[in-house]
């Protein structure tokens, strides 16, 4: 109620001060009086579009969750129990002393060109009132605007890394060591690029915004519609198992369906989990091309409510100037970190908690940059 009563405030001042000035005008112009009160009308209706507009979108952005990208949200104690739990599942195959494992050093900074805009999606599933967790998922969106092509690189969450003034882990845990901060210079240190924007999502989230346009289309293998009849939205609604009757082929899927399908790791592994992931977000993409305005403005502000970031709102409006022109153009590729063939698998004993990881030595390394210098259009 302020700010309208403001700007009735401002806007009787305007009214009086260009009524003051009208006579004035008409005779230095020699224009009729009538002529300029319709100009003047004009360009105050154009003003307080412009006002509304901007109020609005301030209004919009605030849905948006900002958060700090260097602090820690748990306590020593729960940080503790996150990081030295027990690992899930059966251990097969040779395990390796934590100190035995070394990790390629080989990384350089990527010279990206200037063409190029990377924004990091950081996603949890976590459950509602829970702090910050692990970055179960990592993609990084590289917009190329000379080539108007948008690059999704997943890193996977099971890397094992240096990170920077910390130790050796897997890629998840800086994110819940330190946030964007910390997760930024892991990806500096071990690959060579950082991200210039830092958003995280909740997939959970998903959930709303994909029923906010009444579904989305994807395409499901056999063995991924029978997962999801038996299973249904684990862990987050129980009584969905059984309830399900998805084909393979191509399904509407509701929103707690798709978010249940990007969550699917045992029918093959992370890998298998990260693709789907992209698999989503890029049908989304898609579909948001071809919706009517009044459409969009419904998934926009289903949306902003999920996301959390980093950014000012001044920010985020200077990056929407730059991308918007070029969103009906953009094309997707999809990739993950590490390439098929760049890696191994191995089982670490890390003080008595046997974790299995992904290992890359220099050479792997060399080939996983050779795909992010290619997206980036490095010199």
């Amino acid at each position: 109620m302020k700010l309208f009563k403001r700007i009735c405030e401002i806007w009787h001042i305007f009214t009086a001060k260009v009524n003051n000035s009208l006579d004035k005008m008409a005779q230095k112009l020699s224009l009729p009086k009538k002529a300029l009160s319709v100009i003047c009308v004009l360009l105050s209706v154009l003003l307080v579009a412009m006002l509304v507009l901007t109020i609005s979108i301030g209004t919009m952005l605030s849905r948006i969750n900002r958060i700090d990208g260097n602090e820690p949200t748990l306590s020593p104690e729960q940080l503790e129990e996150l990081l030295n739990g027990t690992e899930d599942g059966e251990v097969t195959g040779p395990v390796v002393d934590v100190e035995d494992v070394t990790i390629s050093t080989q990384a350089t900074e990527i010279e990206f060109s200037d063409k190029v805009i990377n924004i990091l999606l950081v996603g949890q599933d976590r459950r509602p009132g829970q702090p910050r967790l692990h970055s179960d998922s990592m993609i990084l969106c590289t917009i190329n605007k000379e080539t108007k092509t948008v690059t999704m690189t997943s890193f996977l969450r099971d890397l094992w890394v240096d990170i920077p003034g910390y130790y050796h882990e897997r890629l998840n845990v800086p994110y819940v060591l330190k946030g964007f901060g910390l997760l930024n210079d892991t990806l500096e240190h071990n690959f060579g690029v950082r991200a210039d924007y830092n958003v995280e999502v909740d997939f959970a989230g998903f959930q709303t915004v994909i029923d906010s346009i009444g579904g989305l289309d994807l395409e499901l293998t056999y063995a991924e519609a029978g997962y999801l009849n038996r299973r249904g939205n684990w862990d987050f609604n129980d009584a969905s198992a059984g309830t399900w009757n998805l084909v393979a082929g191509m399904n509407r899927l509701t929103g707690e369906q798709a978010f249940a399908y990007s969550r699917i790791r045992d029918l093959d592994s992370d890998l298998g989990r990260s693709n789907r992931q992209r698999y989503v977000l890029t049908r989304l993409m898609e579909e948001a091309e071809d919706m009517s305005a009044t459409k969009l403005l419904s998934l926009l502000n289903a949306s902003l409510p999920m996301f959390s970031t980093d950014m000012e709102n001044d920010e985020i409006l200077k990056l929407a100037a730059e991308l918007i022109p070029l969103l009906s153009d953009l094309k997707v590729v999809s990739q993950r970190i590490p390439a098929d063939g760049a890696f191994s698998v191995v089982n670490i004993d890390d003080n008595g908690i046997i974790k299995n990881v992904l290992l890359m030595n220099d050479d792997d390394l060399k080939e996983n940059m050779k795909l992010l210098r290619e997206a980036m259009g490095a010199k």
